[in-house]
């Protein structure tokens, strides 16, 4: 497991802690609400990549793609080599791509709701 998402947890809680301890109980409501849903944005947006990347919308495409050949003809160029574009390298740039933004959503939305939750702790206390 790579160091950074750990990295960003920790220095999540070090900041609340440091946030915590600087301004008073009612300041920090407003920091404690906007970092709890900008988590939230964050894991969702995480969770609709880790969806997106396991293949569970590819049978709705496929028949949407059915649908859309059932009505509109497709052009004899579209079927040559040159546009369908099957680039192996570019589909290898693409995953790696979209599991580094996997895990940077995932750990920052993480953090920010750690973030979030030791504020809490500060507010209340």
């Amino acid at each position: 497991m790579k160091k950074w998402p750990v990295l960003i947890v920790v220095l999540a809680v070090v900041s609340s802690f440091a946030l915590g301890l600087s301004f008073q109980s009612p300041a920090l409501l407003p920091y404690i609400n906007q970092s709890f849903l900008f988590g939230l944005v964050l894991l969702m947006a995480g969770c609709a990549v880790v969806v997106t990347r396991s293949g569970f919308f590819t049978i709705f495409l496929r028949g949407f793609q059915q649908l859309k050949s059932f009505f509109f003809r497709k052009p004899r160029l579209m079927d040559s080599d040159l546009v369908r574009g099957d680039d192996p390298v570019f589909a290898q740039k693409i995953e790696v791509a979209m599991r580094a933004a996997t895990t940077l959503f995932l750990s920052s939305g993480t953090g920010m709701i750690v973030f979030s939750l030791v504020l809490t702790c500060f507010y209340y206390l």
